[in-house]
């Protein structure tokens, strides 16, 4: 519960600073720029994911660490990837359909930013597999005091993309350096001789879990890349990242402890169970209420965080709020699968889910444009594997789990549409009704799910034991 708080806390704090500050960079840097910038950013984190092959994952599944197995992994392999993208970048930069001549060096530059996060991996795994991520709130509150402050400072000198790529390289740089100063007096940096071959091969399926995963979540800003204008990629991510805002905020800093802990729960599966049961309720019951309120505020709120330039995104930003509550059971329950050694099934259910998004994107843009994408989105095809998989591992644990989300989606759905009701035509009132409705929401939440949340950390009692909160 602390390491959950503590990655919230940072994450909060980093999203909170984050978001002030591209409120002020939304109106300094033209669409444009933000196409090319959330292109890059999508393509750096699907090669992220082929730096570190899964070992940094696969690694906390293992006992002691092998924590200078990693390390090498991210200098020499790191380094190849990183000489191989500087080589091809320009190849790269084709695969963007707007001829700019600062693509490619883009794309170079970054090449430093995923070598350094790479590093900070080694340390960040280190405080992750011990349920000690708060020694990594300081560095990551420094790395957004950093990436904000540049970014700001150089979009207001007219640097246009290069605002944000130079800033995330200096603040990961510093992240990565005050990562390994607070992990050294306590990390070792043990080493298998002969071991990282074999460590590799096993956390290949987990490496392409995670490939995946990011390809699913990153795949709108590559598709709608290479079809369509730089402008028109810039307009349809600004309503993507903010329908999935609340999902952005909440599931990795979860995630991030979450999935130590089933590792350690391997003993326990009741016990396994219900924590991924508790997370998937806590996220769902912030997703629904915050989708509900896009959904009802669109013009307001595209005209407080992008002014007049996206204007336009309104019906796009409705569309895409509803996207994140399409798959409920997945939000964790990959993380569920691979703590229990069923990558297979967990590969299955994202390999179907990015094949009909990936087609049925290309063909819905192609024949709707940046809409049809959204729509794709809607395209869950995985989900029946992953309910199958979940079903084998508790199938009483999950019908109590879709019972309960089915008290999620409804609950909030009566109150908001009285807030709509009694608002009318007044957009500034239906604004703070909807607010209201969705503190009411979670305040019921609380009120039904809580006592079991707070069971659940108070001691070992299952949810079979005497007295224990069924719920």
């Amino acid at each position: 519960m602390r390491s959950s708080g503590a990655a919230t806390l940072a994450q909060f704090v980093r999203v909170a600073a984050i978001l002030l500050t591209h409120l002020a960079l939304r109106r300094l840097i033209p669409p444009a720029d933000w196409g090319l910038r959330d292109w890059t950013e999508a393509l750096f984190l699907l090669l992220a994911t082929v730096r570190d092959l899964g070992l940094p994952s696969h690694v906390v599944r293992l006992r002691p660490i092998p924590l200078g197995n990693l390390l090498r992994v991210q200098l020499g392999w790191g380094g190849a990837l990183g000489l191989a993208i500087l080589a091809g970048a320009p190849f790269l930069a084709a695969t963007f359909r707007t001829p700019r001549p600062d693509v490619a060096l883009v794309l170079q530059a970054m090449v430093v930013y995923l070598l350094l996060e790479g590093l900070a991996s080694v340390p960040l795994t280190h405080f992750e597999a011990g349920l000690r991520i708060g020694r990594s709130v300081v560095p990551e509150l420094a790395r957004t005091l950093s990436y904000c402050t540049g970014a700001l400072a150089l979009a207001l000198a007219g640097w246009g993309v290069w605002s944000f790529v130079l800033a995330m390289i200096g603040s990961q740089a510093l992240y990565a350096a005050l990562l390994w100063w607070r992990a050294r007096p306590t990390m070792v940096l043990r080493y298998e001789r002969g071991g990282t071959l074999t460590m590799l091969a096993s956390s290949i399926p987990l490496g392409s879990i995670w490939l995946l995963a990011f390809a699913v979540t990153y795949a709108d800003a590559l598709i709608l890349g290479s079809r369509f204008p730089d402008a028109v990629v810039g307009g349809y991510m600004f309503a993507y990242v903010w329908a999935f805002f609340a999902s952005r905020v909440l599931q990795q800093p979860i995630g991030r402890a979450l999935y130590p802990a089933l590792v350690q729960f391997g003993d326990q599966p009741a016990q396994q169970f219900l924590a991924y049961r508790l997370a998937t309720k806590v996220l769902l019951a912030i997703e629904v209420p915050a989708a509900l309120f896009l959904f009802l505020n669109a013009d307001l709120v595209v005209q407080i965080l992008g002014g007049v330039r996206y204007a336009d995104q309104a019906d796009l930003l409705r569309l895409l709020a509803f996207a994140p509550l399409v798959d409920p059971l997945g939000r964790f329950g990959g993380e569920l699968l691979v703590a229990r050694n069923r990558d297979r099934d967990r590969i299955l259910s994202l390999v179907l889910h990015l094949t009909a998004l990936v087609a049925g994107g290309l063909y819905l843009a192609h024949r709707f444009g940046p809409v049809g994408m959204a729509w794709a989105n809607f395209l869950a095809l995985g989900a029946p594997v992953l309910i199958w998989s979940l079903a084998r591992i508790d199938r009483p644990g999950l019908g109590r789990l879709v019972l309960d989300l089915v008290e999620v989606y409804g609950a909030p759905l009566p109150l908001f549409a009285l807030a709509w009701w009694a608002s009318g035509d007044e957009a500034w009132l239906r604004f703070a009704l909807s607010a209201l409705a969705a503190l009411a929401s979670l305040a019921w939440f609380w009120w039904r799910f809580g006592g079991r949340f707070l069971a659940f950390f108070r001691g070992p009692a299952g949810p079979e034991a005497p007295g224990a909160p069924t719920r």
